[in-house]
């Protein structure tokens, strides 16, 4: 995986992550293919909860960096490989009813066959434009506006 955000810097957000007491953490691919956004089934833990839709995402294990969590997730749970992460997008924090919070830090992902999942992956899955998307997922309206502020920056230069 290759990101325009240095290695060293990803660990600093993850010791100040800890250092708010925060030991929970993960990490999310916002991947775009042909203007839609992939998004996953969740799986609840219980029988009383419906289903939801989330970004592909999975917890990151101790002594992973962000980048060799998120590609061993990617890879492992949605078949999706290869992928390079491009530039962090910001991170939303996921609060437990036991009291615990799980920080997850969204990368902008590319895949060279984002179709591949169809084929391989036993998850549910869906493309959704950015208006849906918004509507579908929580707290990602944020992560989106780095995203296409990120995209316009770049194309106007």
């Amino acid at each position: 995986m290759k990101v325009t955000l240095h290695p060293d810097d990803l660990a600093d957000i993850v010791d100040r992550t800890h250092a708010e007491g925060i030991t929970g953490i993960a990490a999310a691919a916002l991947i775009e293919h042909g203007g839609r956004f992939l998004l996953v089934e969740t799986t609840p833990p219980d029988f009383d909860t419906p289903p939801g839709w989330e970004l592909p995402t999975g917890r990151i294990r101790a002594g992973e960096t962000l980048l060799d969590g998120l590609d061993r997730v990617l890879r492992d749970h949605f078949a999706l490989d290869p992928v390079h992460a491009t530039r962090y997008l910001g991170h939303n924090d996921h609060d437990h009813e036991d009291g615990r919070t799980t920080r997850i830090f969204v990368f902008a992902v590319t895949a060279d066959q984002p179709d591949a999942i169809c084929r391989t992956a036993h998850t549910r899955h869906r493309w959704i434009d950015n208006i849906s998307i918004s509507t579908t997922v929580a707290d990602i309206d944020p992560v989106l506006r780095v995203y296409y502020a990120d995209n316009y920056a770049d194309n106007t230069v």
